[in-house]
């Protein structure tokens, strides 16, 4: 009965000792990184506590198994008060680490959910597909033709089709076939030379092999688009576009290069604002396996960007 009331005695004082660690000395100091005054006070609190403990168990514990260790002044001295607070405050201290390992293990699991969410919202808000001015030429287009000529017609339809069933089917999927973009991209080039027409001219050339490699979409494509709305929707004149795709191995390189009318800043300047949504879906999507590289030229935009898809 006796050994039962010691135990018990004991492991109330431990749990206070870890309690008030854990919900009152731990919220006071080391929010605020006052980690000296926590320090000191751990150990105050743990030599108070080995005071009562040995007071009112310990006493009757060694008492009764070796009686040496009392002695005539008893268990109450510094000595063994601070041979108690080191054994006391090294248990506690176990204690307190594995419950914050443990909790820290679970709030990091939830914080890697919780960022993947975040990216993935962030990923479908930097995501755009097509500039609202792209669909409602198409339409346009298309309405014209049917009335003049119904075989060019259903042609674009079908590549309007093809572009538009990229953009539902495959936008939301992590990677696709390098190749199927590119083929997107080549209905999306058919679809915008109808309206601009002869004066328009579009170079496109792939060099090695695409069909093995997988990349985000519409990360080319928007590269691609860019020199539609920021090249040649504003030269009157001759505007050109070149293209370049160079696959080898896990890496893409692509070049896009437009032309601007005269030295206008202005087009240039929008261009690389309007690519500020690319650099960060690259941040996101290949963080350091990506170069991007924007370059202004007296009567030319040109970007480049380096992937590598391992």
């Amino acid at each position: 009965m006796q050994l039962l009331y010691i135990t018990f005695i004991n492991a109330l004082i431990f749990l206070g000792y870890g309690y008030l660690t854990i919900f009152v000395l731990i919220p006071v100091f080391l929010p605020e990184k006052r980690y000296f005054l926590f320090g000191i006070s751990f150990l105050c609190l743990g030599f108070f506590l080995s005071a009562i403990k040995l007071s009112v168990s310990d006493f009757i514990f060694y008492s009764s198994i070796s009686p040496e260790f009392v002695g005539s002044t008893g268990l109450l001295n510094v000595r063994f008060i601070l041979i108690n607070t080191k054994d006391m405050s090294f248990i506690v201290a176990l204690f307190v680490i594995v419950r914050f390992t443990k909790d820290w293990l679970i709030a990091e699991s939830q914080h890697k959910a919780l960022q993947k969410k975040y990216d993935e919202l962030k990923l479908r808000l930097l995501q755009s597909h097509f500039e609202p001015h792209f669909l409602f030429n198409t339409l346009n287009n298309l309405y014209a033709l049917s009335l003049s000529n119904q075989e060019m017609a259903l042609n674009v339809i079908r590549k309007f089709k093809g572009v538009l069933q990229f953009a539902i089917t495959d936008a939301p999927l992590n990677k696709v076939p390098l190749s199927k973009e590119i083929e997107m991209i080549n209905d999306y080039i058919a679809i915008e030379q109808i309206r601009y027409g002869s004066r328009l001219q579009v170079k496109s050339t792939v060099r090695g092999g695409s069909e093995k490699l997988m990349i985000a979409p519409f990360l080319i494509f928007t590269l691609v688009e860019n020199c539609f709305k920021h090249g040649s929707s504003i030269d009157s004149g001759l505007p050109w576009i070149e293209l370049s795709f160079t696959c080898e191995k896990n890496k893409v390189c692509f070049e896009a290069r437009n032309s601007i009318p005269k030295k206008n800043h202005t087009s240039s300047i929008l261009q690389e604002k309007g690519l500020m949504k690319l650099r960060q879906r690259l941040e996101i999507i290949y963080p350091n396996k990506h170069i991007l590289v924007l370059k202004e030229g007296v009567h030319e935009f040109e970007a480049k960007l380096e992937l590598d898809l391992t």
